[in-house]
Formats: C-alpha cells, sequence, structure tokens
C-alpha cells in the first residue's frame, strides 16, 4: 500500500507537468511578441509628457548661461525723466521735468510761504492781501445783488470779508491740531550741519501767520472796494 499510494502521487504530479508545460511554451512567445509593442507605447507616452511640459513651461523659465546679463533693447539709449530725489529712493519725493527745473524751483522758493527768512506774520500779511484782494471780484460780478447798482460791490465786498474770516478760523484750526507739541529731534544735513527750524512750523509762529492772513485779507478786501469806487472805468 505504500507504494502503490507513493507511485500514484508520482503519477499524478507528472500530468499535472506535462500539462501546464505547453501552456508556458505557448505563453513566452505571446510575451516576447507584445513586449515590443508595449515599449512603443512607453516612449509615445514618455514623448507626449515631454512635449506637454515644453509647451506649458514659460518662456521667462529658460535657463540663461552664468555671465550672460539680459537688458532691453535701447535701454542705455532712452533718458531716465524721473528719477528719486538726489537718487535716494527712499526720501518718497521724485525729480521730474517739472519739479526739478530752475525756474519752477525758483518760483516756488520766492513763494511767501517758502521764505524762511521772512517773518511768519508779514508771510501771512503778503498771502492774505493778494486772497483779499482776488476774492471780492467774484462775488460782486457773480453774486445776486450784482444787477443792483451801487449794492453789488459793498454786498460783494462783504462777502469776501466773510470769506476770509472763515479761512482765518480754519488755519487757526489746522495750526492747533498739527503743532501740538515741539519735534524732539532736530533736523541735519548728510555731513552733520544743524539745519534751523522754520519759525513758521510751530504752534506760536502759525499763529502769528493765521493773524497776518487776517489782517492781510481784510485789508485787501478793503482796497478792492475803494478801487471799485475810484477807477473811472470800473463801470
Amino acid at each position: 500500500w505504500p507504494v502503490r499510494s507513493f507511485a500514484l502521487s508520482l503519477s499524478l504530479s507528472l500530468v499535472s507537468l506535462l500539462e501546464s508545460f505547453p501552456t508556458t511554451l505557448k505563453s513566452k512567445p505571446a510575451l516576447k511578441h507584445h513586449q515590443p509593442k508595449m515599449m512603443m507605447l512607453q516612449k509615445n507616452a514618455a514623448l507626449q509628457k515631454s512635449a506637454v511640459r515644453s509647451a506649458s513651461k514659460p518662456a521667462a523659465f529658460s535657463r540663461v548661461p552664468r555671465g550672460l546679463t539680459i537688458r532691453a533693447a535701447n535701454e542705455d539709449k532712452r533718458a531716465q525723466v524721473i528719477q528719486p530725489l538726489n537718487g535716494d529712493p527712499f526720501v518718497g519725493m521724485l525729480e521730474t521735468p517739472v519739479t526739478s527745473a530752475p525756474i519752477v524751483a525758483n518760483y516756488l522758493s520766492n513763494l511767501p510761504a517758502y521764505r524762511t527768512g521772512v517773518a511768519p506774520n508779514l508771510r501771512g500779511v503778503e498771502i492774505g492781501l493778494a486772497h483779499g484782494f482776488l476774492l471780492a471780484g467774484p462775488f460782486i460780478k457773480l453774486g445776486p445783488l450784482r444787477n443792483v447798482p451801487g449794492a453789488a460791490e459793498v454786498v460783494g465786498c462783504m462777502s469776501a470779508a466773510g470769506l476770509v474770516l472763515i479761512l482765518a478760523l480754519c488755519l487757526s484750526l489746522y495750526g492747533n491740531a498739527a503743532f501740538q507739541s515741539t519735534p524732539s529731534m532736530g533736523k541735519k544735513t548728510l555731513s552733520g550741519r544743524p539745519l534751523a527750524q522754520d519759525p513758521l512750523m510751530s504752534s506760536e509762529g502759525w499763529a502769528k501767520f493765521a493773524g497776518g492772513f487776517t489782517v492781510g485779507g481784510l485789508s485787501g478786501v478793503a482796497w478792492a472796494y475803494v478801487l471799485t469806487q475810484v477807477l473811472p472805468y470800473y463801470s
């Protein structure tokens, strides 16, 4: 009995081995037959992926050889019209053909508000005279009583005087709000030389400026009324 069982198991294993042997022989040529086709498909997929990557990659990220600087065409030939003030970008001011022109700089430096050598009250008087003299004209010619003879000049000059008082009040309010404290640190030049502070940029100086503006504005309005009564060709 043991010999028969051993022979039976051996015969069964040989039969199973013979049955599986032709299938393996048949499957190997099929695998060899499909292998080139699979490799070709993989190559095509890799080429498609590389084409998509190259198309989606922007030109700005392309590699540039070291030591090579890219500049726009005619960059050196184009003149820079707008530049930072004194070449310092941290100042927060730009130099333009208008602000840096000598004629504009001289005009702005001669305005009463920027003449640091003049007392604040005298600056206010000069500015008030100009504004008071010019404000009377629109009220006289465009006011509601412009067609009433003899009353247009009086009412127009009174309206201009009222506007001057309103402006003087606004100047006082601004001075009280802007100059509440004295700056602890002064200004210096790049060489270390201290710069004298403008007396107008203080609460006391601004109060003198507002008082001078009030006096000058009312005087300008009064002078405009006198001219309307004296000039022979006014009417």
